[in-house]
């Protein structure tokens, strides 16, 4: 390695500052001797001072917020420029008063003309909607109405339901097993009557009251039912079976029919087969009877039955 010789002129490098040792303050005691004859001690602890309470400083005043021009910016342009006037920026005067001229809107003077009552009642209809004007929601055009969706298994002409298989129109009343809505309107006229002429002519065989023309029913099945989400045509024979039947679900004269779909997609065909249930609690009878689309009478038991011949229980 090579050392380099120091010379006068170099500056003389400062000195190690001298650590000095800590003294410490030891207990007034006799203390422990140790091997070496060394007495020990304990240190004693240093004393701090408490901590003053400091006094409340007030608050700050906020800063003042910095001058702003009409466009919400700081100006810039305040200061007076080389000819010692004030500097616009913004345009002259005399420019202004051109822009003040164009910005006018007809409510505040200006050349500005306005529109004639023809022209002006043809922009109304163009903006009105029918709530007061404006966009009309849709730049001046009506919103279409949703049309619900229909049933894919049940025929519409004969029933009309919508795509989760319930009538369109409002629930009426509701028990522990289903909902119940009106005939009118969801069902046609003719098939309501196939239905109360095929009832009273199995109960006529079984020498059982007669149905009622009204009221009638269409019964929805509630889930956690024997047939969840079917749909029944109801009759009833008197006032007092109908509302026994249609507030608590106790039917003790029952006029019904099941509407079974023969395909339950509705791809195929809408074959909706009639299922029919009589019962008379007086008499204790019982009676199901299945009649095809067409009207015939397939036998005297549940549809499900006869459509399928070869099930176990047959």
């Amino acid at each position: 390695m090579l050392c380099t010789p120091a010379l006068a002129s170099d500056a003389k490098k400062p000195a190690a500052p001298v650590v000095e040792e800590k003294k410490f303050n030891y207990v007034e005691e006799e203390g422990t001797p140790g091997r070496s004859g060394y007495v020990y001690k304990r240190v004693a602890r240093e004393a701090y001072e408490e901590p003053k309470q400091r006094p409340k400083e007030e608050p700050k005043p906020p800063p003042k917020p910095e001058a702003k021009d009409s466009h919400g910016k700081p100006d810039a342009h305040g200061k007076p420029d080389d000819h010692g006037k004030p500097a616009d920026a913004h345009g002259k005067p005399e420019e202004k008063k051109k822009d003040d001229k164009k910005k006018d809107d007809g409510h505040g003077g200006g050349d500005h003309k306005e529109p004639k009552k023809e022209e002006k009642k043809k922009d109304d209809k163009k903006k009105d909607d029918g709530h007061g004007g404006g966009h009309g929601g849709g730049h001046g055009k009506a919103e279409k109405k949703v049309e619900p969706t229909v049933s894919a298994v049940y025929d519409s002409a004969v029933i009309k339901l919508d795509g989760n298989n319930r009538p369109l129109t409002p629930v009426v009343q509701t028990n522990t097993y289903a909902d119940y809505f009106l005939c009118r309107k969801t069902i046609s006229e003719k098939y309501k009557k196939t239905v109360l002429d095929e009832i009273n002519t199995f109960a006529d065989r079984m020498g059982l009251p007669r149905a009622q023309e009204t009221p009638c029913m269409i019964k929805v099945a509630k889930p956690k039912t024997k047939f969840p989400g079917a749909i029944y045509i109801e009759f009833y024979v008197d006032e007092k079976a109908a509302k026994e039947c249609i507030r608590i679900g106790e039917c003790g004269a029952t006029r019904l029919a099941m509407l079974f779909p023969k395909d339950k997609t509705g791809v195929k065909s809408k074959d909706v087969y009639r299922s029919y249930v009589l019962t008379d609690e007086h008499k204790y009878v019982r009676s199901s009877f299945c009649v095809s689309p067409d009207g015939k009478l397939l036998g005297e038991k549940n549809c499900y039955v006869a459509l399928h011949p070869d099930w176990l229980f047959n």
